[in-house]
Formats: C-alpha cells, structure tokens, sequence
C-alpha cells in the first residue's frame, strides 16, 4: 500500500503528516531517546556510543527517506498468525497496528530478524531470501536494502530502551544496542562501517 508521502498518520483515515525526512529525524530522535533511557539499562558510555553511531549511519537513509509504502513497524513472528495450507504456510492476519508508519518496507525486514533468539539462522535466512525476491522493482532493492532496514530500526531499538525497568522487550533491545556499538551495524557494507 502507498502513500502520498512518509511520515506517521495523523488520524483513523491514514492521513500523513508531514515531517523531516528520516535521514534528518534519526540523530535528534536517538539524542532524545538516550537521555530518557533508564541508566540501569544502558550506561552513559554506551548511550553516547550509540548516538555517535546512528549519527554516523542516518545520512544512508537518504536512499529510502521517499519510500511511502505501508510498515508495520511491529513485525515479528508474535504477531502473524498463519495455518498450515497445501504442504506450506499461509498468512491469516497481521495484528498489533499501533505503530504503524508510511515509509520504507525495509525496516520491517529488518525488524522481522532483529533479535537472533527469537528465530533460528534458518528462517532469519529464509525470510530475508524471500523478501528480497518480492521488493517491488520500484523500491530499487538492490544490495543494501536490509543494511537501510537496520538503519532505520535503529528509530525501534533508541524507543524501546526507554521502556520502564524490567521491560524484556527494551532489555533485548539494549543487548542489540551494546552489540551494534561494539561490532557495527549489521548487513552493513565494509566501507559504510
């Protein structure tokens, strides 16, 4: 589904807001994010390695700051539901909508795969095979689509570690976010490291 721009919906019919481009939102959202993070979850060290590095990779979202297709934003296998069909699987629904945005499909790749416990290497494989063979041409996929699906989950993780103490979800999200600032942003090309 597209729409006449990016941006998150105004109201029920799905109207767009206007707004910076991604490319620009990404280092003032993650500064914001980091000082409401709770320190008992991310320390200050990595919380400005962590900003540092999404400043760093925003200025890639250039490429995708015009994509206005329907995202998820919450796509992960807790919320697809699916029935056996013919040998296989079908999809039945999609649920949870609440942060639902007009962009770029990439980032729900990338938050399909973003926590390694929830799926094996095997479907995280299968998934990012067969999402790659579907992109629409229009999209230009080419080979850094899901390096741009992480740049911009990096709006998820920076939002989630400022869930209350205790929260797992945020908890995972910061591991993520410790491992990033220590290895890098992952599927990302050597000279955009």
């Amino acid at each position: 589904m597209t729409f006449s721009r990016p941006g998150f919906f105004a109201d029920a019919g799905l109207s767009v807001r206007p707004g910076l481009p991604w490319s620009r939102q990404l280092p003032e959202f993650v500064a914001q994010c980091m000082e409401a993070a709770p320190e008992e979850r991310l320390d200050a060290a990595t919380r400005r390695a962590w900003a540092k590095l999404c400043s760093a990779h925003a200025p890639a979202l250039v490429g995708v700051d015009n994509q206005a297709r329907l995202v998820h934003s919450d796509l992960n296998p807790k919320n697809i539901l699916v029935t056996r069909a013919r040998g296989g699987w079908r999809v039945d629904a999609v649920l949870d909508w609440e942060f639902s945005f007009s962009g770029s499909p990439y980032a729900d790749a990338a938050n399909m795969i973003r926590f390694r416990a929830d799926a094996p290497e095997e479907f995280r494989a299968g998934f990012r095979a067969a999402f790659a063979e579907h992109l629409s041409a229009d999209l230009h996929p080419g080979r850094d689509w899901l390096y741009l699906g992480r740049v911009m989950d990096m709006f998820a993780l920076s939002d989630l570690v400022t869930r209350p103490v205790g929260h797992p979800v945020a908890d995972q999200a910061a591991r993520e976010i410790r491992r990033w600032t220590a290895e890098g942003v992952p599927d990302a090309r050597p000279d955009f490291r």
